[in-house]
Parts: structure tokens; sequence; C-alpha cells
């Protein structure tokens, strides 16, 4: 496992959830970790009950659903860390009913949920690469979704969720394969059906459980660890 104290981490949609879970392990393991969150009060709030802790966390607002904060956010950071050594891209929606189908998608709730889950990540991705690239050990762990997989009969409803987290999948492997020549390496991975607000309470896994493999692979050491893979509970997944 990598020493994570003096690392630091970004993690969007840090507020609540498994967002908040991921900040505060990482920083009860030493890292710095900026919680990116859309609303800035609940940003605060979040941030404030882990400083409450002692913890090194501090907040950036950004709404990953707009270019134009994300590469904000790019700039500001690179003015304040010399270098990034973890991204999460963990900020996601699903407001799709389960009855809908391709014939019946409302088109503008699908370009929302793929500009937030897809097109967020992407720019995430772009505006943070040239800091993971000083990092000696560089992580980018995008969240996916068994919804998005497509070796396994898992499409189920959802169509918008949907392709967006089989397009995350794609981001994965394109991303691993163009940063073979750093030390960045990049993982997709499922977090199972989470008792959160986007999971519901219905849902089978507590939040500790949703988040073991993100915080697995920004720990772990690189020897052990297979960049552009997609993974559910630290095993890798056929796509």
């Amino acid at each position: 496992m990598q020493d994570m104290k003096s690392k630091i981490a970004v993690i969007t949609g840090a507020n609540r959830g498994l967002g908040f879970a991921m900040s505060e392990k990482l920083a009860s393991l030493g890292a710095k970790v900026i919680m990116a969150c859309r609303s800035k009060k609940s940003g605060e709030e979040a941030v404030s009950k882990l400083k409450d802790k002692k913890l090194d966390v501090v907040l950036e607002v950004v709404d990953v659903e707009k270019p134009g904060d994300i590469e904000k956010l790019g700039k500001e950071l690179a003015k304040k860390y010399p270098v990034i050594d973890v991204l999460i891209n963990n900020a996601g929606i699903n407001s799709e009913g389960g009855g809908v189908t391709i014939e019946t998608l409302d088109l503008p709730l699908f370009e929302k949920i793929m500009n937030i889950n897809l097109r967020g990540t992407v720019l995430m991705c772009k505006y943070l690469i040239p800091m993971l690239k000083k990092s000696s050990s560089g992580r980018i762990i995008n969240f996916s979704s068994g919804l998005g997989q497509l070796t396994v009969p898992r499409m189920g409803p959802y169509p918008s969720y949907s392709i967006s987290k089989t397009a995350v999948n794609g981001l994965t492997k394109k991303l691993a394969d163009e940063l073979k020549g750093t030390k960045i390496m990049v993982f997709s991975l499922d977090p199972g059906w989470v008792k959160t607000d986007m999971g519901g309470p219905e849902a089978p896994l507590p939040i500790s459980e949703g988040i073991d493999t993100p915080i697995w692979l920004a720990t772990e050491d690189a020897a052990k660890l297979h960049s552009g893979e997609f993974y559910k509970e630290r095993k890798i997944l056929g796509w």
C-alpha cells in the first residue's frame, strides 16, 4: 500500500454519499483531499464536518455539468498545487424513470445525464492530467456501473445512464492507452448497488463497502494493479 501522506486527491461529488466517505477515508490516511462540490453551501458543511475531525480537506466549488467550471477548476488547482496524485470522478446522476426506452427517452434529460456522467468526466481528466503527470504514481478512478457492462445482460432499465457508463468504460480504456508512457494508471469501477441518495434505501450495500474498491485503487501499489481495467470488489470484470 502506498503512503498517502503528502498525496493530493481530487474527488468530485464529495459533499455526500460515496464522495464524502472517500474524502474522509483518504484524508484519514494522510492525504490532502480537494472536495469538489457543485453546491457551495453543502460543500462547506461537508468540509466542516471533516475539518472538525482534524482532517486535511479543502473545498472547490465546481459544477461538472458546466465545462467552464471545470476549466476554471483546472487553472485554480494548477496555481495552488504543484502536483495532483489521485483524481476520482465520482459525480454522476441517474434521474431517469425505470420504464424509459430509447423510443420514449426525454432528449434534454438524456443530454443532461451524458453531460454530467460522461462529458464531466472527460473534462476533469483533460484539465487535471497535466498535474497528474507530475505524480510519482498518478491515479484516475472513474465511477462506472454494472449497467454499463456489455459482457453480461445487465443493461436493463435507464438507457441514458447505462449508455453514459458504457462510454465512461470506453474513456477509461482510451485514456489508459494514451497514458501508457506515463506513471498515471486509469481505472473504472462498479461500486455495486449502494445505499446512497442515488441508490436508494433498498440497496443492499452500505457505503463502507461501496468505497472499498476505489480506495484500494487509489492506495494499492501500482505493480499489483492493471491500468485500463474495469474493477468490482477488487477484481477485474469483463467489459
